[in-house]
């Protein structure tokens, strides 16, 4: 891997321009499974930001991407699709040492980000108004407008799949984009990710990429005059300030929050296919997944079972660094990620849950929790209501089928739910009564990019994925002609 003996530096990229900070200040990248530095990137600040966004509205208002043809923004599109899959080996790796997740999944992500312009850019010829009969002496048509300025903060935790997912869409809409990087995951994003806007001739100023903090960069982006939409991935407090941000401005936001995703488990499921669940939901990426399988509520009858199933394949998985072969728990992104799942595990023994598997840090270089199984977990536990972020999974249980969707509902999120049963009546009844934006059956994570995806309750609003995210980017415009 090339990062062994090379220190990554990146700057922002503006207006199609490489642009230091202005104050020569950088944000040093670790490898979160060594803790040593990898990579370092320009830290944009206030000048930085009004630069991106003055770039952004002049290529807004030129109308390059209002005014070209649908099919021509389409073929944009493809390009930076194809741009992308050229990078996707050597962008993965950088992925990798700066995020901690495996290899094959880090490279997947820049396909999968490929993926979502190459689907997007099948709906820019496809963007219809509608006419509306008012009367005979008047000609009523609505057009679908882009807002302009389009701001994106990017999440860390899949910085190619979530800025591609929105930006994509944005895009395709025709607004005029600033990317905010994540400040903990910004290397391939302001590299790769960059380079390839570049080298598939993005006209300039219609996609940047700016690194900063998120309480800096982040706080300047949102709050700006010239921002006319905001798109946002990240925590419940965080996403509050930001729409607090735009409606100080009556602006649109598209918000993606936490959640504290419960799995309904019934006596006749297959709990093997419960275990393989929870194998990727909770345990892949070290749980650093907002639609985390972070619960399971299982009814009493299979409980025990259950949870030596649970248990056991915890306890079996292979610990180690994203670019070592065959791993299957990655360390956490940062020391202060770990010390929050540290006190979480240690809140629920106090509280009275039981650690049948895990609990603790390992001992080892870099940020590293036991993959970790709680039994005797009650509702009003802490780890069953707050989203811990880790590979840290409550088992709860239940008598009835009522019970059971009470719990799953009782908490202040609603991002993500699941249901494990043979009976498809039982399966579609609780489906119908659960409190979240995607549930899946007997599986987890079964979406794909067409599929819809976004929260209810504080798990956010709005949708992104699918053709249904297209309406976060676009206003609508009624046009009435008198004859």
């Amino acid at each position: 891997m090339g990062l062994n003996s090379l220190m990554e530096k990146c700057k922002n990229y503006i207006n199609g321009q490489w642009i230091e900070s202005s104050t020569g200040e950088v944000i040093k990248v670790n490898d979160p499974a060594t803790g040593k530095i990898i990579g370092e990137v320009s830290c944009a600040k206030e000048e930085e930001v009004n630069m991106a966004v003055e770039a952004a509205l002049n290529a807004h208002n030129s109308r390059v991407l209002v005014d070209m043809p649908p099919m021509e923004r389409a073929q944009i599109m493809r390009t930076i699709a194809n741009e992308l899959r050229n990078v996707a080996n050597t962008g993965g790796e950088l992925l990798c040492r700066e995020n901690g997740k495996p290899l094959p999944n880090a490279i997947f992500e820049f396909m999968d980000a490929a993926n979502y312009f190459d689907y997007y850019s099948g709906l820019t010829d496809k963007l219809e108004g509608n006419t509306i009969p008012v009367n005979k002496t008047v000609i009523d048509y609505t057009l679908l407008e882009p807002y302009g300025v389009s701001a994106h903060i990017v999440p860390w935790n899949f910085p190619m799949s979530m800025l591609a997912r929105s930006l994509a869409c944005a895009f395709a809409a025709g607004n005029a984009t600033v990317i905010k990087t994540a400040e903990l995951t910004p290397l391939s994003t302001a590299s790769h990710f960059a380079q390839a806007i570049s080298n598939a001739n993005v006209p300039n100023g219609l996609i940047n990429v700016i690194c900063g903090y998120g309480n800096e960069a982040g706080s300047i982006l949102t709050a700006h005059k010239d921002v006319s939409q905001i798109t946002f991935t990240g925590s419940v407090l965080t996403g509050k300030k930001i729409l607090h941000a735009a409606a100080d401005r009556a602006i649109p936001a598209v918000v993606e929050l936490g959640g504290k995703s419960a799995a309904v488990v019934f006596p006749d499921a297959d709990l093997d296919k419960v275990v393989s669940a929870a194998k990727g939901g909770i345990f892949g990426q070290a749980g650093q997944i907002c639609s985390a399988m972070s619960r399971v509520v299982v009814h009493k009858s299979v409980k025990d079972e259950l949870v030596d199933k649970l248990a056991n394949m915890a306890k079996g998985l292979k610990v180690g660094a994203g670019y070592e072969d065959g791993v299957e728990l990655t360390p956490l992104i940062s020391e202060q990620q770990l010390q929050k799942v540290e006190n979480f595990a240690r809140s629920g023994q106090q509280a009275g849950a039981t650690a049948v598997a895990g609990g603790k840090r390992i001992d080892r270089d870099g940020y590293f929790f036991e993959a970790t199984v709680f039994d005797n977990v009650k509702p009003d536990m802490t780890i069953a209501q707050e989203e811990i972020f880790g590979p840290v999974l409550s088992v709860l249980t239940y008598e009835d089928e009522a019970e059971a969707v009470h719990i799953a509902n009782d908490t202040a999120y609603g991002l993500a739910a699941g249901v494990f049963t043979k009976d498809i009546d039982q399966a579609t009844n609780t489906v119908n009564q659960l409190q979240a934006g995607q549930v899946y059956v007997n599986s987890w994570f079964t979406g794909s990019i067409a599929t819809p995806f976004g929260g209810y309750k504080q798990s956010g609003y709005s949708r992104e994925k699918g053709q249904e995210a297209i309406k976060g980017y676009l206003q609508v415009k009624n046009v009435g002609i008198q004859l």
